[in-house]
């Protein structure tokens, strides 16, 4: 399959908008090249690899904007009906049970806790690794473990 690099920048472009502060610097967490690229095509500053962010230049943060619009937009048709209800995820390890209320909202303890009770029962390192990166994206780890087991 052959890949359409600009298609990838443009997505990045897009996505690093989501992670805009201090109105033109943005978290680098994207592939080294399609940021490359993106310094090539005059979108961003340099992406010093010390920083932890890169800088929009005015015409990059403008096309990010637009990108943003342009590939993930929702538009009223593609929206679910205000009155069907969404189906819950189901929980993907039902059989683990872990218990959270004395752990309040506090990521870290909550996250060591279920990767803990995964590992006691099996579940591969790399699963374990997308839950902790799925928790550590999330603003409400206790809305994420309750998509991975079960929490009382």
């Amino acid at each position: 399959m052959a890949i359409d690099t600009d298609r990838i920048d443009d997505a990045v472009l897009a996505l690093l908008s989501l992670t805009l502060h201090d109105e033109q610097l943005a978290s680098k967490g994207f592939d080294g090249a399609a940021l490359g690229r993106l310094h090539a095509k005059g979108m961003i500053e340099s992406p010093d690899a010390s920083a932890e962010s890169v800088t929009f230049t005015p015409d990059g943060l403008q096309r990010a904007k637009q990108l943003l619009e342009q590939l993930f937009a929702s538009h009223p048709a593609e929206a679910p009906a205000a009155e069907e209800p969404r189906t819950p995820r189901a929980t993907k390890y039902p059989d683990i049970r872990v218990e959270l209320a004395d752990l309040g909202r506090d990521m870290y303890p909550i996250l060591r806790r279920v990767s803990y009770a995964m590992s006691d029962a099996g579940v591969d390192d790399e699963v374990i690794e997308q839950y902790k990166s799925e928790v550590k994206a999330s603003k409400d780890p206790v809305a994420v473990s309750k998509r991975w087991v079960s929490v009382g």
